[in-house]
């Protein structure tokens, strides 16, 4: 009897070793590039505005809600990481909402705070999908500091464009509250040249 207990407090002792090693993987997979408690000050994820066709805001839109900014594009252009991160996933898919090939490249700052970069290039085969993919030149687990090119958004149509999202935890936040004053005041005046929907967010 002795022993069938010891061998099932052995049992539980490494269950729980390696559920708490699972759980830290889970929440802690990279060091944190924000403090914990703190909100990001995010830079804007294009590096020039010359290709921007378009912006497209957060929250209720006539098609329902928008998770995220939208970045429209006429012509190559320039993405780069807002903040200081890891990148956490890419994930190359068919999207099949909006009909299109697409990359998703997820941006760790902590346990809380991600940020999407979706590179939307409108491509409607996945030939034209893989040539996006790898216009990204970042990788899994790479270090990455604000401003540091994350790839190239390439025009592979009328509607190509970058998908920027905020999330804490499990929910979604307007981008346009944790950028920097800078970077706010630059959105607002394209914003007012090139945006589909009222306000950035709705």
């Amino acid at each position: 009897m002795k022993k069938k207990v010891l061998l099932a407090v052995i049992i539980i002792g490494i269950i729980s070793v390696f559920g708490i090693i699972a759980v830290k993987f889970i929440l802690f997979r990279y060091p944190d590039t924000l403090p914990a408690g703190e909100d990001p000050e995010l830079i804007l994820p294009l590096i020039s505005f010359a290709n921007n066709s378009f912006i497209g805001g957060y929250g209720t839109v006539p098609w329902g809600t928008h998770n995220g900014i939208d970045f429209g594009v006429n012509g190559s252009t320039v993405i780069v990481a807002p903040h200081n991160a890891y990148i956490d996933d890419i994930k190359f898919w068919y999207n099949d909402g909006g009909g299109h090939w697409q990359t998703n490249v997820r941006l760790w700052l902590n346990s809380q705070w991600k940020l999407e970069v979706v590179f939307e290039s409108w491509a409607l085969n996945e030939s034209y999908g893989q040539v996006q993919r790898d216009a990204i030149i970042v990788n899994t687990g790479q270090y990455v500091i604000a401003n540091q090119t994350l790839g190239t958004l390439l025009y592979h149509g009328e509607g190509a464009h970058i998908h920027f999202q905020v999330s804490f935890g499990d929910a979604e936040r307007c981008p346009y509250i944790y950028f920097s004053p800078s970077a706010q005041a630059t959105f607002a005046a394209q914003f007012f040249l090139v945006n589909y929907t009222p306000y950035w967010c709705m």
